[in-house]
C-alpha cells in the first residue's frame, strides 16, 4: 500500500507542477522565448540523423559483509554496438536503437549479450520530459575466479541474466533565457555563446533485475552468502530528485563542448523473489548517486555532429547485498535539418488546436 501512496503522491506532484507550469506560459506568453542572442531554436525544419552508441551496462552484487566480499558476482555485458536513427521537429525528439555485428569482443568464453533501447523527449524554454525503455540480456561474472574452485580460465557466462527499466524523467532548467540544456543532445536547437546553466532533475524508474531459469548469485555463492540465497529476481520503484550545473562552451558560435553533472537522492521500494516463494513484501532504502554527461561536436543552422559521453551509478541495498547499476555509453550522432513537409506543420497545428481546445 505504502508503494502505490509514494507513487500517486509523485503524480499527482508532476501533475500539479505542470498545471502550474502551463499557466505561468500562458501568462507571460511573450516572455517564453529564449535570448536569440544566445540560443536559436529551428521549429519550422525536420531534424534528421543516425548514430551510432557503444554500450557498457554492469551490474555488481557484493555481501554487505566485506569478509564475503571474494563471493560478489560482477557481471558484465558483452553488447554489441547499436545503429540508430533520431528524429526531432518542433519540441518532440525521438530516437531508435537496434543492435549491429560491431562491438562484442572477439573472446567466445564472454558470451553474447543484446540491447534494446527507444526514447521519447519533449521539450519547452524551461522543462525537458523523457521516457525510456531499455533492457539489456545476457551477462559473464567477471568475478568468477574468486570463487570456482578450480580457475578454469572461463568466464561464467548467464545468459539467462536480464536486465529492464522503464523510466520517466524530467529536467527543469532556470536558466532557459541563456543557457540550452537540449542543443547538445538532442539538436532541437542551437548555444550560440558560452554559458552556465543552474538545473534541477526529477523522475520515477520501474527496474527489474532477474535470472530466466536460475537464481541471481550460484550455490557456490550462497552456500556463504546465506542472505542471498533462492534470490532469482529484483524488482524495484526508483524516485530521484537532485540539482545539477551545465556548461556549454561554445567556438565560434558551431563549435562546442558541453557538460553536465547531477547529484541525484535515489529514494527506492523493492521486493524480490524466490525459487521457493512468491515476491516478498515491499521495502525501502534510500541513496545518492550522480549522472554526468559529455559532447562535443558541430552544430549550424542545417548540419550537426557530435560525440556524446553519458553515465550513472545507482546502488540499492537489498537483503544483506550491495546492488550496483553501472550505465555508460559513447555515441556518435551525425544529422541534417531539412525544410518540413507542409503536410507535417499542418498537422501539428492542428492537433495543438486540439489539444487547447480540450483544454
Amino acid at each position: 500500500m505504502r508503494i502505490f501512496i509514494t507513487l500517486f503522491l509523485t503524480l499527482a506532484t508532476i501533475y500539479g507542477y505542470a498545471q502550474n507550469e502551463q499557466k505561468e506560459v500562458k501568462k507571460e506568453k511573450t516572455h517564453a522565448v529564449p535570448d536569440s542572442n544566445f540560443i536559436v531554436s529551428y521549429p519550422q525544419y525536420l531534424s534528421i540523423g543516425i548514430y551510432n552508441a557503444s554500450p557498457l551496462m554492469q551490474i555488481v552484487v557484493k555481501p554487505t559483509d566485506k569478509a564475503y566480499d571474494k563471493y560478489k558476482s560482477d557481471f558484465r555485458g558483452n553488447f554489441s554496438d547499436l545503429f540508430g536513427f533520431t528524429l526531432a521537429f518542433k519540441s518532440v525528439y525521438i530516437h531508435y536503437g537496434f543492435k549491429t555485428p560491431f562491438g562484442p569482443s572477439a573472446d567466445s568464453r564472454k558470451g553474447k549479450s543484446s540491447s534494446t533501447g527507444i526514447t521519447l523527449r519533449i521539450r519547452k524554454p524551461r522543462i525537458t520530459l523523457a521516457a525510456e525503455y531499455i533492457r539489456y540480456n545476457g551477462y559473464y561474472d567477471n568475478n568468477a575466479s574468486s570463487y570456482v574452485p578450480v580457475d578454469t580460465g572461463n568466464y561464467y557466462v548467464r545468459p539467462d541474466i536480464h536486465y529492464k527499466n522503464i523510466g520517466v524523467n524530467g529536467i527543469y532548467n532556470f536558466s532557459w533565457k541563456r543557457f540550452s540544456y537540449n542543443a547538445p543532445l538532442t539538436y532541437n536547437e542551437r548555444q550560440l555563446k558560452t554559458r552556465i546553466g543552474f538545473l534541477i532533475k526529477g523522475g520515477a524508474n520501474y527496474t527489474t533485475i532477474y535470472s530466466t531459469d536460475s537464481t541471481i548469485l550460484s550455490n557456490l555463492q550462497t552456500d556463504n552468502f546465506t542472505s542471498f540465497s533462492n534470490i532469482n529476481s529484483i524488482h524495484a520503484l526508483l524516485f530521484k530528485a537532485g540539482p545539477g550545473v551545465g556548461l556549454n562552451l561554445v567556438v565560434f558560435k558551431r563549435f562546442y563542448f558541453s557538460f553536465n553533472y547531477f547529484v541525484m537522492g535515489n529514494f527506492i521500494e523493492y521486493q524480490y523473489g524466490t525459487e521457493s516463494e512468491r515476491n516478498s513484501r515491499w521495502k525501502g532504502n534510500a541513496n545518492v548517486y550522480t549522472e554526468t554527461t559529455t559532447a562535443f561536436g558541430y552544430n549550424s543552422k542545417r548540419l550537426f555532429a557530435g560525440i556524446n559521453f553519458n553515465g550513472d551509478i545507482n546502488i540499492m541495498k537489498v537483503e544483506g547485498a550491495s546492488i550496483e547499476t553501472n550505465f555508460a555509453s559513447v555515441s556518435l550522432n551525425f544529422g541534417y535539418r531539412f525544410n518540413a513537409p507542409k503536410f507535417l506543420d499542418k498537422d501539428w497545428i492542428k492537433a495543438s488546436d486540439d489539444i487547447k481546445r480540450i483544454e
